[in-house]
């Protein structure tokens, strides 16, 4: 899954952290970026389409669909690198809201690159699609990633934003992770209606499909409000999936194509697993994990800017050492852990419908679904191989619904525990973040009275960082003025 939204996160990371690192002549730059992206759309696409429809050699689709999607977005990084277009909006746009208004321009181009690529693809791809599959089918199929991903990226940097005093880009960022914790939980509270919008999701028309869902969700202990058909646009996604923190805004969320070539049986099992995900807290386990990684962020970030003046004096290294260190950190443990949270959900499912569903509807998934590609690690996929699922549930007979719940509680708490003391290293470096941030609102509104008390209120190891430096170099020029 998270393979999805590889190059979204590279093209945010371009549009906001890279924009400019090339500039030299943007104004020129901009003029030939755009004559070259015109003859890629008009000629170089039309043409290398035409050229491989001739040889009639259908390309592999997610090699090839991979390879557009990072064209696209190295294609728009690059605009970005040369021509910062930001910095050429009114001040409203590139002061107040740089990195949302770089992030909505990214994805306004990544749009309509989207549109033009994909239509290329579409006929390269025709033979092995579905034959009832559309064009608009299938471009709105390759949307359903990106109107996922932007909308709440877009929401978050709104709040950076917001918080971001020039002069003190660090620090600002810092205290506005503080508030990830509640931004997520809204998150979480509101993907229902974000799911409903990417995948077009609508009632069932049956009702015997929904009361007998609704009674598989009673008999798992898991209240939910109704059920949903996820429209995959002939897509072929056997799959299923639950969201909402809050049981009157909970759903079932089912593919169309799970429903048409699985049995009910079958379909009844990876429904069940889902609904294990509810039952055993995991969605709990995710939000709780996913705050303690905030918290580390801040501390390690924190830490940097404090102890290491480097990155306070070159900040974009410390944008550099996120991306190398952070990222890899995230995606190793957040693996390890959906990891085993797939095999306590495939348990749950065995239990509540029947081993012989679960592996039946496994073995189906194994023949439809593409493998992860060989160059994926298993330590970096976020579900265990079908194979291995499938030999889980024939080696183990007797699933206990109890001993999953404990099992997921200890793992819960431990990450709770985990973040607890995460945020009780972070009071001193937070500390000192505060202490600044008040530094650098009195320095300015010259108030050198404040100034020197907060300076002298300063440890003496911090009174010769650089932030501190320009603070106090701020007013004493003021002052001699």
């Amino acid at each position: 899954m998270l393979t999805q939204f590889i190059h979204l996160i590279l093209l945010c990371y371009g549009a906001t952290d890279g924009a400019g690192s090339l500039s030299g002549y943007p104004i020129t730059g901009c003029i030939v970026w755009l004559l070259l992206s015109v003859l890629i759309v008009a000629r170089l696409l039309p043409a290398y389409t035409n050229t491989r429809l001739a040889k009639k050699v259908v390309p592999p689709f997610f090699k090839t669909y991979n390879i557009f999607c990072f064209i696209i977005v190295t294609w728009i990084f690059l605009f970005f690198a040369v021509v910062n277009p930001v910095s050429y909006l009114p001040d409203f746009f590139s002061k107040t809201f740089p990195e949302t208004t770089a992030l909505l321009l990214a994805a306004s181009l990544y749009m309509i690159f989207l549109k033009f690529f994909m239509a290329s693809l579409y006929e390269l791809l025709k033979p092995v699609l579905d034959e009832r599959q559309e064009e608009s089918d299938f471009l709105r199929a390759r949307q359903t990633v990106a109107i996922i991903f932007f909308p709440p990226v877009i929401c978050w940097t709104v709040f950076e934003d917001m918080g971001i005093s020039k002069g003190m880009e660090l620090i600002s960022e810092i205290k506005t992770m503080a508030i990830a914790p509640i931004f997520l939980w809204m998150l979480y509270m509101l993907s229902p209606r974000l799911f409903n919008w990417a995948w077009k999701a609508e009632k069932p028309k049956s009702a015997e499909l929904t009361e007998r869902l609704m009674e598989l969700a009673k008999k798992s202990e898991t209240p939910m409000a109704g059920v949903k058909i996820w429209n995959t646009f002939r897509e072929p996604i056997p799959n299923a999936a639950v969201a909402g923190l809050l049981s009157r805004f909970r759903y079932i969320y089912v593919t169309d194509y799970l429903l048409e070539e699985f049995s009910s049986s079958e379909a009844e099992a990876v429904i069940g697993h889902e609904l294990g995900h509810l039952r055993l807290g995991h969605v709990a386990t995710y939000l709780i994990y996913s705050i303690a990684m905030i918290i580390l962020a801040i501390i390690a970030k924190s830490c940097l800017v404090i102890y290491f003046p480097l990155f306070y004096v070159h900040s974009e290294l410390a944008y550099i050492l996120e991306f190398i260190v952070f990222l890899p950190v995230f995606g190793i443990t957040f693996t390890a852990m959906t990891r085993y949270s797939e095999k306590q959900a495939d348990a749950f499912s065995c239990a509540i419908t029947s081993n012989d569903d679960f592996i039946s509807a496994m073995a189906r998934l194994n023949s439809l679904v593409v493998k992860p590609p060989k160059w994926l690690p298993k330590w970096l996929m976020t579900h265990p191989e079908i194979t291995e699922r499938i030999k889980n549930a024939k080696n183990n007979e007797d699933f206990k619904i109890s001993s999953l719940i404990m099992r997921a509680k200890v793992l819960r708490y431990s990450l709770l525990v985990v973040a607890v003391v995460l945020i009780l290293v972070a009071t001193t470096p937070a500390g000192i973040v505060m202490q600044w941030s008040n530094l650098y609102k009195a320095a300015q509104a010259g108030n050198c009275g404040l100034v020197m008390n907060l300076y002298n209120s300063l440890p003496e190891w911090l009174k010769d960082h650089p932030f501190v430096i320009e603070q106090m170099g701020k007013v004493t020029s003021d002052s001699s003025i």
